[in-house]
C-alpha cells in the first residue's frame, strides 16, 4: 500500500508533511534561558538525539537538564564517571530526580534501552561510536518514547549538534586565588553563543559583552548529521 495517501491526509488535516515536521510539533523541554538560544526551538528536543561535545560539555549537559529535574522529570546519566554531587547540585540539578549509573561498555545499549522506557531525559557518554544498527535501534526507541536524549559523543543521526569551541576560566589572574567562573563559547545550528558556566552563582549566566580585541570567532554553522 502506498504511503502517499496517508502523507497527503496528514498534510491536509494536521499540516504535517514529513516525519521531521511531526517531531517538530512536540514542545521542547524548558531549559535555562541562558542556554535556550543554542537550540533550534529554544529548548531541549523530545524524540530526537542531541550531541553536545567539547570542553565543559558535561557541565553544559547537566545545566541543560536542570529545569527538567526541577519540574520533577526523571533524568539519568550513563557513562558520565562520578562527577561530584555538590557540583551537580550547583548547576541547578534536583538530585532527587537525577540518577547517575556506571555500566560496562558491553551492557551500554541494553541499559540505555531499559532506561528509555521509564526516564524522561538521558545524558549519555558511551565512550565509543555505536554501530549503525545500534544507532538505528536507539533512535527508534527515542522517537517512540519521545524522550530527550543528549549524547556527549558525536553520533550520526543526531538532529542538533552543539560544540563547545572555547573555554576561559577566571579567578586566578595573579597566579593564586580560586576559579570562580568559566566563559564558554559554543557553536550550534543557531550560531555562536557565549555564556558563563559556571556563573557567579554556579548556574549559567549571561557573558559580558566581548571587547573589540576579543570579538567572536565565527565558524560555519554545522548542519544535521545524516
Amino acid at each position: 500500500m502506498s504511503a502517499v495517501p496517508l502523507v497527503e491526509q496528514l498534510s491536509r488535516e494536521m499540516g504535517i508533511s514529513t516525519a521531521a515536521a511531526l517531531f517538530d510539533g512536540l514542545a521542547p523541554r524548558t531549559v535555562d534561558p541562558v542556554l535556550a538560544p543554542m537550540f533550534r526551538r529554544g529548548g531541549l528536543p523530545r524524540g530526537e538525539i542531541v550531541t553536545l561535545t567539547g570542553g565543559q560539555s558535561l557541565s553544559c549537559a547537566l545545566a541543560t537538564i536542570a529545569v527538567a529535574t526541577q519540574e520533577q522529570k526523571w533524568c539519568a546519566g550513563i557513562g558520565l564517571g562520578e562527577p561530584a554531587v555538590s557540583s551537580i547540585a550547583d548547576l541547578g540539578v534536583d538530585l532527587d530526580h537525577f540518577v547517575n549509573l556506571v555500566t560496562p561498555a558491553e551492557d551500554w545499549l541494553r541499559v540505555v534501552s531499559i532506561l528509555i522506557e521509564s526516564f524522561d531525559v538521558l545524558v549519555v557518554d558511551p565512550g565509543f561510536l555505536p554501530s549503525a544498527g545500534e544507532r538505528a535501534r536507539l533512535l527508534a526507541k527515542v522517537r517512540e518514547r519521545k524522550i530527550s536524549f543528549i549524547s556527549l559523543t558525536s553520533m550520526p543521526g543526531s538532529t542538533e549538534q552543539i560544540e563547545i569551541t572555547d573555554t576561559q576560566w577566571s579567578g586566578t589572574e595573579r597566579g593564586h586565588g580560586r576559579l570562580r567562573s568559566c566563559l564558554v563559547q559554543a557553536r550550534s545550528q543557531t550560531g555562536v553563543h557565549r555564556f558563563l558556566l559556571p556563573g557567579p552563582e554556579g548556574t549559567p549566566a549571561e557573558a559580558p559583552a566581548p571587547t573589540p580585541a576579543e570579538g567572536i570567532s565565527e565558524r560555519p554553522v554545522i548542519r544535521s548529521v545524516s
